[in-house]
């Protein structure tokens, strides 16, 4: 039965009663505003009800989207769920952004505030996955507190800010997307690179990784190493396999014997981002030009 069809004016008392009990989440704020409202002939009975029947509608929406194991929303998926049509659905989720019971993210895609971040970023372009110092920070193999979030994605986007982060996309070729799981955290899927993966794509593209977090990880993290040679093996990149072979050599695990058949003997740097100003590895084919503490 619907609120309209549970409230009775009593004209000797001028009030609102129900005619049964109505139990909704936070509904006694509302109970408290009807019954406040003693004596008004200009009281308007029908936005009254509209007004209830509007929270009623908002919390149950709100809670449908909490037991969600996504953190984010489509206007698509929005408009399924609410089974209404999309211009009555994009009025209603403006009402919701307003009273900040709702973030819109970007264009035509919402989450609900202080939502995982990791979960919100990997979840906005599919597929995707957290990377990088990123994933590093997930494995708790980072000091570092980072305020930006790198997702590997097969397509070029924009900079997205959730809260206080920045999401950065890095596009990545199909062949060198593999190597990712499906989380949960606080009941919310997250895509995140598996240990081992996270440290190619890091030794790929340093710029989204300095060397000395990816040498830090390499010592700390419990890896499997034969799932490590798979995937170096995969991601068929030269320079991979050299930062690699020279890093695991620094930390005291040698896998020359299975990584020297991926590399050759011309020099490259070990950090791009430096100048290629140092010693040389023969083994490797590496010039050092980064400190390793």
């Amino acid at each position: 039965m619907g609120i309209r069809n549970r409230l009775r004016w009593t004209s000797t008392t001028k009030v609102f009663v129900f005619e049964k009990p109505i139990w909704a989440k936070g509904f006694n704020r509302v109970l408290v505003c009807i019954f406040m409202v003693i004596e008004n002939d200009n009281f308007k009975y029908t936005n009254l009800v509209k007004r209830l029947e509007d929270r009623m509608r908002s919390d149950r929406f709100i809670r449908v989207l909490e037991e969600s194991k996504n953190s984010v929303f489509s206007l698509g998926d929005l408009v399924r769920a609410l089974n209404k049509d999309e211009k009555y659905v994009k009025v209603f989720l403006n009402r919701l952004v307003k009273k900040d019971l709702l973030v819109r993210i970007e264009r035509n895609k919402y989450s609900l505030p202080n939502q995982n971040p990791f979960s919100v970023a990997s979840l906005l372009v599919f597929p995707s996955y957290v990377s990088f110092i990123s994933a590093y920070s997930y494995y708790d193999l980072t000091t570092q507190i980072p305020s930006t979030i790198f997702i590997v994605s097969l397509r070029q986007k924009k900079e997205v800010l959730y809260g206080s982060y920045r999401i950065r996309f890095v596009k990545f070729s199909r062949k060198r997307f593999f190597g990712y799981l499906r989380e949960y955290v606080e009941g919310k899927t997250v895509f995140m690179a598996e240990v081992e993966k996270a440290i190619l794509d890091s030794l790929f593209l340093p710029k989204y990784c300095p060397v000395l977090e990816t040498f830090s990880a390499l010592r700390e993290a419990k890896l499997d190493y034969e799932r490590l040679l798979e995937y170096v093996k995969k991601f068929n990149s030269r320079i991979v396999a050299k930062r690699l072979g020279f890093l695991l050599d620094s930390t005291g695990t040698d896998l020359y014997d299975s990584l020297k058949h991926l590399i050759d003997k011309n020099y490259e740097v070990l950090n791009p981002l430096k100048p290629p100003a140092g010693r040389k590895d023969r083994r490797w084919g590496l010039i050092v030009n980064e400190v390793l503490e």
